[in-house]
C-alpha cells in the first residue's frame, strides 16, 4: 500500500511503533473493568461529540449485539448534547432513525446486504495490484465496512469491525495471516474471522473471488 494511502493508525504503527505499543496498552487497561454494552454506548457519545456518521453505524449495531436497547441508544445520545450541542445530537438521532431499529425483531439491524436487496451480491472492493502482500485496507460497500487483506498474494476478507471496541481492523498490523486490531490489539486470522484474543469470539469472514484484476466481496 502507498505511504499517501495508510491511515493515520497504520502510519503512526510504522513510524513510531514503541509510541504506538504503549498507548494501545493504555486504552487495553483504561477500559478493561467495563463491560462491552457499556463500553460501546460510551463510544456512541464519543461519535455524537465528533459528529461522525460512519462511526455511529458501526457502534450502534454493535452496542445492539452487546445488549444495548434502542432507548438506551437514544438515551447515549442525548447524554453527549453538553459537550456535543443540539445540532450534533439531532444529526446523530437523524443516524439513529435512518437505521431503523424498530422494525427489526430483538434490536437487530434489519439487513445485512445491499439497501431493497437482502440477497448477497458480490460487490468490487478495488484492484489487485492496488493491495500489496501484507497489508489490509478498508472499503465501504452496501451499507458495511469491510477489512481487506492481501496474505502472500491471497485475498480474505472480514467485517472490519473489531469484537472488542469496534475500532477498524483494516487499519491494524497485517502479519502474515493474522491482524492485530490497531486499538487494543485484539487478534484475528482473517482467513476464518477467527479470533486469537478470545476464542470463543469471532468476527464475520466474507467469501472473496477475483475478476479481471478486481477484488469482489460477497455481500
Amino acid at each position: 500500500m502507498a505511504e499517501e494511502e495508510l491511515s493515520g493508525l497504520q502510519w503512526l504503527s510504522r513510524q513510531r511503533p514503541e509510541a504506538m505499543q504503549h498507548l494501545l496498552a493504555f486504552f487495553r487497561e483504561s477500559g478493561r473493568h467495563l463491560d462491552p454494552k457499556t463500553r460501546f454506548l460510551i463510544s456512541i457519545v464519543t461519535k455524537v461529540v465528533n459528529l461522525s456518521e460512519r462511526g455511529l453505524r458501526q457502534y450502534i449495531p454493535r452496542a445492539l449485539r452487546e445488549g444495548a436497547t434502542p432507548d438506551e441508544i437514544l438515551d447515549a445520545i442525548l447524554c453527549a448534547y453538553p459537550a456535543a450541542g443540539l445540532t450534533n445530537v439531532i444529526d446523530a438521532v437523524q443516524v439513529l432513525r435512518a437505521l431503523d431499529l424498530e422494525a427489526a425483531p430483538d434490536g437487530e439491524l434489519p439487513h445485512t446486504g445491499p439497501a431493497g436487496n437482502p440477497s448477497p451480491q458480490w460487490q468490487v472492493m478495488g484492484r489487485v495490484r492496488d493491495l500489496a502482500p501484507g497489508t489490509a485496507m478498508v472499503v465501504a460497500a452496501a451499507e458495511r465496512s469491510v477489512a481487506v487483506y492481501n496474505v502472500d498474494g491471497t485475498f480474505h476478507a472480514t467485517d472490519n469491525t473489531c469484537l472488542h471496541q469496534g475500532a477498524e481492523l483494516g487499519c491494524g498490523i497485517l502479519r502474515g495471516a493474522t491482524i492485530t486490531c490497531p486499538l487494543h490489539g485484539w487478534q484475528f486470522d482473517v482467513t476464518t474471522g477467527a479470533c486469537l484474543t478470545h476464542a470463543d469470539r469471532q468476527v464475520q469472514s466474507l467469501p472473496v473471488r477475483i475478476k479481471d484484476d478486481e477484488i469482489h466481496v460477497l455481500l
